[in-house]
């Protein structure tokens, strides 16, 4: 039986939301505003890239930031044998960067369509300039740490784990701008996007072995010999481990 004299707690109220602060574009377009917007407040980037109607106050900025992040990355690598690696890793970086990055932005304003967002392509654009300056800007952070092992050790296995990893760490952090462009505009659904990002970071793996070599030296500047990268690698630990590999075999 129930208690007649039974009385429910009083619920209490939930307590309010978070309100969400409306997001500040980026008042300033220099150079040093939009890195450090780059770095410490995406999302008013993002608004401000949302907010003007034409790609030039950013996309040259970013491109160029994007360029000297490349090119100091390369100079690290050349590093490791000097010579003409100087310049030729730091040419082979940038321009490996470059044609991954325009092969594949048709398939990254396909895959984002796929989410539903309502970017343009002139934002995926500068959206993808400002992912390829945020990689820069990260790999600059790892040139130090890199340099020092370039300086320190004669196994190009070793050294080009640690750049793969570099490499990797940078491309990871850095597409996400992208998904952050996607969360901004209301879209959900990340997962095509995310597919993007692994095609574009397999595209770039097979760059690097396409303008092999970039750490080491070689006869030749560029090799015409088709291979996959993890076969290169592969046959590159080999050699670094004293295996015998047979002649025909061995490529820069």
């Amino acid at each position: 039986m129930t208690d007649p004299t039974f009385q429910p707690p009083e619920s209490k109220p939930l307590p309010p939301l978070p309100e969400e602060k409306p997001v500040t574009p980026l008042s300033g377009h220099s150079f040093s505003e939009v890195f450090e917007g780059l770095l410490k407040s995406p999302q008013s980037l993002i608004a401000a890239i949302a907010k003007n109607p034409n790609s030039s106050p950013f996309l040259g900025k970013l491109l160029l930031l994007a360029s000297l992040g490349f090119l100091v990355f390369g100079v690290t690598l050349g590093s490791f044998s000097y010579h003409e690696q100087l310049w030729a890793a730091p040419l082979k970086t940038l321009i490996g960067i470059a044609f991954s990055s325009l092969i594949c932005l048709p398939s990254l304003y396909i895959f984002t369509a796929l989410t539903g967002t309502s970017l343009a392509l002139k934002d995926l654009l500068q959206g993808m300039a400002a992912a390829l300056a945020l990689i820069g800007a990260l790999l600059l952070g790892f040139t130090p740490v890199l340099w020092v092992f370039s300086q320190s050790t004669n196994s190009e296995a070793f050294f080009g784990f640690l750049v793969l990893l570099a490499w990797v760490i940078a491309l990871l952090f850095g597409t996400g701008f992208l998904l952050k462009m996607l969360v901004q505009t209301g879209s959900t659904d990340k997962s095509p996007l995310r597919v993007w990002i692994g095609i574009f970071l397999l595209v770039t793996l097979q760059m690097s072995t396409s303008l092999r070599p970039l750490i080491g030296r070689s006869d030749s500047l560029f090799t015409t010999e088709k291979r996959f990268f993890l076969e290169h690698w592969g046959q590159s630990f080999n050699r670094s481990s004293g295996e015998r590999i047979p002649v025909e075999d061995v490529s820069p």
